[in-house]
């Protein structure tokens, strides 16, 4: 047993204390920007920005920045989402080898939409990108940006990035997994303060809508059938007095 000590403790290292407020951020809000600033210890980049890609969809899960202008990288983030994700030859190689890590710049681009449109239009030059499957096998990728004003990624930037990206992308998986739970908790709680007839197994359905799944990954997650899934699904909306899912996202966020 470590016995009680009345001296204070010596301070940690700059690189293990940050590594211990970024562990602390896990599922917070401010786990972006302390994501950035550990990351800053080894390579220098403004944004960083996470996307989940299915069924040749994209959707921006995550994003932080140190620019100046703060909305830049959402703005990147949903063009990408929106127009350009089919157009990016580093995500096409990357889904090839889940857990490598990938380096783009700028002019490799060849859709010159997607290069003027993200890249050109704001001074940024090179992206550092690696990917997992989920739990669902779905393509997750997290980027890394550079801007011209910075120079080039060195050698030792891309070396630190390539030995850090294992224990990166499981700290991303972590963060989202917290966050889903407890978005998931907060979810439950106004569920049945809006309608406290529903069921356990209309809440489970529910908050699985809420956070994006479809009815056959809700059927997966639960191990029920899909045609199930939908049964409690119209129990729950005819309780709720609504009839599409679309009236489920408004329900919760208006309430």
């Amino acid at each position: 047993m470590i016995s009680p000590s009345p001296q204070q403790a010596s301070a940690l290292p700059m690189e293990l204390e940050h590594f211990s407020q970024l562990a602390c951020t896990l599922g917070t809000q401010a786990f972006p920007s302390a994501l950035l600033s550990y990351l800053g210890q080894w390579a220098n980049c403004q944004h960083f920005s996470l996307l989940r890609i299915s069924d040749n969809r994209a959707q921006l899960l995550l994003a932080g920045t140190r620019h100046h202008d703060t909305g830049l990288v959402m703005r990147c983030g949903q063009a990408y989402v929106e127009r350009y994700h089919r157009h990016d030859p580093l995500f096409e190689s990357l889904r090839q080898m889940p857990g490598q890590m990938g380096h783009l710049r700028a002019q490799d681009i060849r859709f010159t939409p997607y290069r003027e449109s993200i890249y050109l239009r704001h001074g940024i030059s090179e992206r550092l990108s690696s990917l997992y499957l989920d739990e669902q096998d779905r393509p997750t990728l997290f980027n890394l940006y550079r801007h011209r004003d910075q120079g080039t990624f060195s050698d030792h930037e891309l070396h630190m990035c390539e030995a850090l990206n294992p224990a990166l992308l499981q700290l991303l998986r972590g963060h989202l997994a917290l966050s889903e739970q407890l978005q998931t908790r907060d979810q439950r709680h106004r569920l049945l303060a809006h309608c406290p007839g529903l069921t356990p197994q209309e809440i489970e359905i529910c908050t699985r809508l809420l956070l994006g799944m479809t009815h056959a990954g809700i059927a997966a997650d639960l191990g029920l059938k899909e045609s199930t899934v939908k049964t409690y699904r119209n129990r729950a909306f005819e309780r709720l007095g609504i009839n599409f899912r679309s009236q489920l996202f408004a329900l919760f966020l208006g309430g």
